[in-house]
């Protein structure tokens, strides 16, 4: 069986991840492939080694790695080999095989003028920022939400004595 990895950047926004897993979910959800995973390659996880653990637990015997990138830049001509590399021995069982990026895919064009139809105001893409940082909050200094009004987290610390 074949399982596709989805295979992104990540990011120390909380909440960012959230994009590539649920694509994931909804591909596997609409039969796109039986196994379907999202890895990343710095701040979040699952890491690459993790997801593809969740592949072979899935009894995949192929694993494709996509690139969530739109070229095939320093990330996926280096740091992606070398994290296959790093763990090729530990799945010894499985075939993996990599993708290329998503680069000028004739259905991006549709995608891209799809969300030209759902534009936002900047407070309203920050509002959804926030939103999505709640739902997912790692608390994670390196998050730019750590500590601010925003920061899920700010509103369940307790305030200090003699503070408003």
């Amino acid at each position: 069986m074949q399982a596709i990895l989805l295979f992104g950047h990540g990011s120390v926004l909380c909440g960012a991840e959230r994009n590539l897993l649920d694509l994931a979910r909804a591909m596997e959800a609409d039969g796109a492939a039986a196994i379907v995973e999202a890895a990343f390659l710095s701040y979040t996880p699952p890491d690459l080694e993790t997801a593809l653990a969740r592949c072979v637990e899935r009894e995949a015997a192929t694993v494709a790695i996509v690139p969530w990138f739109l070229v095939a830049g320093k990330f996926v001509v280096e740091e992606l080999p070398g994290r296959i590399g790093s763990v090729l021995s530990k799945f010894p069982e499985i075939e993996i095989v990599v993708a290329e990026p998503i680069r000028a895919h004739p259905g991006l064009a549709d995608a891209i003028l799809a969300c030209a139809e759902r534009v936002r105001r900047p407070a309203e893409w920050r509002a959804l920022a926030a939103v999505e940082a709640a739902a997912s909050c790692r608390n994670d200094p390196r998050c730019p939400l750590y500590g601010s009004p925003q920061c899920p987290r700010a509103a369940l610390a307790p305030t200090p004595a003699g503070s408003p």
